[in-house]
């Protein structure tokens, strides 16, 4: 395991694929495999995880339309729900940072910049569980789809990538804080009407009584 922490690395390894005989491979790129897998038995298990999380790969896939271009069953993510990936041979999320912080670099470009990225799903994480339930109950839920646009929006983060629709991104948040309050509305209350103290509105009334004296 090599850890490239530098931002020349990003640039260097793209030209140097292999190793000793050993073929390098990004952990942030779809397609990694690990040698000491049982390929035969691993991929009858990834076939059964397909078959079951089919209704929610399709939902998935449906829902985030323009954000990912695939949405994954993947045998290697073992505690987070789900990871962002980049296809083989594009962009890392740290590449794309660097291109973006640039000193001379267009904004306008930053989308041509951007990878096509893949959401891989970890089928034995209770919340894919409870999503691909929903699902099947109900596809058309507001709940579901701010839960699943949460999800994806974690992934984004702890993935690497910034996120760009910070405001869609706000909004389901508060939503989902308004459901976990259990709030039956967002509308802001009533101020609260503050009460003038009887000696101020007195002290007031004496003051404008000896300013019409002095006037006289």
């Amino acid at each position: 395991m090599l850890y490239l922490v530098d931002p020349i690395d990003e640039y260097a390894i793209q030209h140097v694929t292999e190793f000793d005989g050993k073929k390098l491979q990004s952990v942030s790129k779809e397609g990694l495999s690990f040698g000491d897998a049982d390929e035969k038995t691993d991929k009858k298990r990834l076939d059964l995880y397909k078959e079951k999380y089919q209704p929610l790969t399709d939902y998935l896939k449906k829902l985030f339309e323009g954000k990912v271009s695939k949405v994954l069953v993947s045998p290697r993510v073992e505690t987070t729900p789900c990871i962002l990936v980049t296809s083989q041979y594009g962009n890392s999320a740290n590449m794309e940072r660097i291109m973006k912080s640039q000193a001379f670099s267009d904004p306008s470009r930053s989308q041509y910049m951007a990878s096509q990225r893949t959401l891989e799903i970890n089928p034995r994480h209770p919340l894919l569980k409870g999503l691909l339930d929903l699902v099947e109950e109900d596809a058309e839920s507001e709940t579901l789809a701010d839960t699943a646009w949460l999800l994806h929006d974690t992934a984004v983060l702890q993935s690497g990538f910034a996120q760009d629709d910070v405001e869609a991104f706000s909004l389901r948040m508060f939503r989902t804080m308004k459901g976990a309050l259990k709030l039956d509305s967002m509308d802001l209350e009533p101020e609260l009407e503050v009460e003038e103290d009887v000696e101020e509105e007195e002290a007031e009334e004496d003051a404008e009584a000896e300013e019409d004296h002095d006037e006289l």
